[in-house]
């Protein structure tokens, strides 16, 4: 049996949301955009029980890793066929909040940012 492996990341577009099944399992999805521009593809992350516990804390603009089996649903909308891709998720990391990413694309960003360490080293 042969399994394929998706890995995304990228921007959460919406906060997780936490359900529960009739039979009492967690469930925790969430929107994912990737790429950018004009090139953005949104995909519908799931993760379930302890996998979602990483995922339930995800707010909008959060940056996402998920890595899991990659399905594509079809469905009839407003102006015909759509396509739904849904990334059932094994693994989660959550690897920066929104406002807590720096931006070191100005020169002398970084520098300017350790100038605040205390240099009286002893040696």
């Amino acid at each position: 049996m042969t399994h394929a492996i998706t890995t995304l990341l990228g921007r959460a577009g919406r906060d997780a949301e936490v359900r529960m099944t009739p039979t009492g399992k967690q469930i925790v999805t969430c929107s994912l955009a990737v790429g950018g521009g004009d090139k953005t593809t949104w995909f519908s992350v799931q993760a379930w029980e302890k996998t979602g516990e990483y995922l339930k804390d995800v707010k909008k603009g959060d940056l996402v890793y998920a890595s899991g089996s990659l399905t594509a649903r079809e469905y009839e909308g407003k102006h015909g066929k759509k396509t739904s891709l849904e990334l059932n998720a094994t693994i989660i990391r959550t690897t920066a909040k929104k406002d807590d990413v720096s931006d070191y694309s100005q020169p002398g960003q970084a520098r300017s940012q350790q100038a605040d360490v205390d240099l009286d080293i002893p040696f």
